[in-house]
């Protein structure tokens, strides 16, 4: 069977948002750097790591899940560390959270093993349920290993 690749969220845009989030704070970096201020360097380290943990963090789920029969891969977008491929024996879940200021709307997401998607409403939950069927059907043609 081909891989089937799913995106929860749209990964280019995540992608845009990743990359145009460090090119602004590498370019200070750099501007802070040609200018000799040490001061300046520091803050727009500072800043660069804060972006590197913030799209590594539990606060950011993958956007993109491909089920195929080496595994499911999951790709949380160009800057993550996370990105993994897990085996077909990983058990799948969809759970709902509570979200806005009074906790009255309901966000879906995938849970892969200790990996969790992005949030999505109830439009995206078709999606969620789509990709746990991929992994099922997956798991019943995967061979054996052994």
């Amino acid at each position: 069977m081909e891989p089937r690749v799913f995106e929860i969220k749209s990964l280019a845009v995540q992608n845009a948002i990743m990359l145009a989030c460090l090119g602004v704070v590498v370019i200070l970096l750099i501007r802070g750097a040609v200018r000799k201020s040490p001061r300046h360097v520091m803050v727009f380290s500072a800043w660069t790591l804060i972006i590197l943990w913030f799209f590594n963090s539990p606060f950011f789920g993958f956007s993109a899940v491909t089920v195929s029969n080496r595994g499911i891969g999951v790709d949380y977008g160009i800057l993550s560390f996370r990105n993994a491929v897990l085996p077909l024996t990983t058990t799948w879940r969809i759970e709902t959270r509570l979200s806005g200021i009074k906790k009255t709307r309901r966000l879906y997401l995938l849970v892969l093993g200790d990996h969790e998607s992005m949030k999505v409403g109830r439009g995206g939950l078709s999606l969620l349920k789509e990709v746990g069927g991929a992994i099922d059907r997956m798991k019943g043609r995967a061979p054996a290993s052994g």
